[in-house]
């Protein structure tokens, strides 16, 4: 709860924001913060049942952490005034599940607005032919994070891939945005250094 207080105090004096929390971990998220659920398995459906396809994660794990931690201190005030370890694991998972039903019925509401917003967005500027880099610790023809320059905001972080034919790429490395696949949500980069030496 600690470290998601420090968060948003760190947000409120603009020295994060969503897009540069940049957790080192192969879950993609889109320009927003939302993760791809579908690529998580068991995990994913887990997120998609509390809405993090449209909800910034951070947003999802903030009323999580909150949750848990207030039912976790008055459960164990009233239900486990011995401190019995076993009760207060029992104890946790229910946490854990009330917690995450409080979430989905909480986040709901949001959906709609979180969604228009970002749609506004998309096609205020369109994302096609920008330029930026990777950021993920690999890009390949099945997945990778690519920040982009957006002219009239800031920068996009994209859920990216090459096309099969291309050699994969590194963090740090140069692209081009050329297309958008919407039969998987990801937008199709290939690398400005190949594209010079063709050139």
């Amino acid at each position: 709860m600690g470290v998601v207080v420090f968060f948003w105090l760190l947000s409120l004096i603009g020295t994060v924001d969503f897009d540069s929390f940049d957790v080192d971990l192969d879950i993609e998220t889109d320009v927003d913060g939302n993760v791809d659920t579908d690529s998580l398995g068991a995990f994913g459906s887990v997120l998609k049942f509390v809405n993090a396809q449209d909800v910034p994660v951070m947003i999802i794990l903030s009323l999580l952490s909150l949750f848990m931690w207030l039912i976790s201190i008055t459960s164990n005030f009233y239900l486990n005034p011995s401190h019995g370890e076993l009760l207060a694991f029992l104890l946790l998972i229910g946490n854990f599940v009330i917690s995450v039903l409080l979430v989905k019925y909480i986040t709901l509401p949001l959906r709609p607005m979180l969604k228009a917003l970002k749609n506004d967005k998309e096609h205020q500027e369109p994302l096609v032919g920008s330029t930026g880099a990777v950021k993920s610790r690999v890009l390949d023809d099945s997945f990778g994070q690519c920040e982009v320059i957006r002219p009239k905001g800031a920068p996009a972080l994209l859920n990216c891939r090459l096309s099969s034919d291309k050699e994969p790429l590194v963090r740090g490395a140069e692209i081009l945005v050329i297309d958008f696949d919407p039969k998987d949500q990801k937008y199709i980069v290939k690398s400005l250094e190949s594209q010079k030496i063709e050139s």
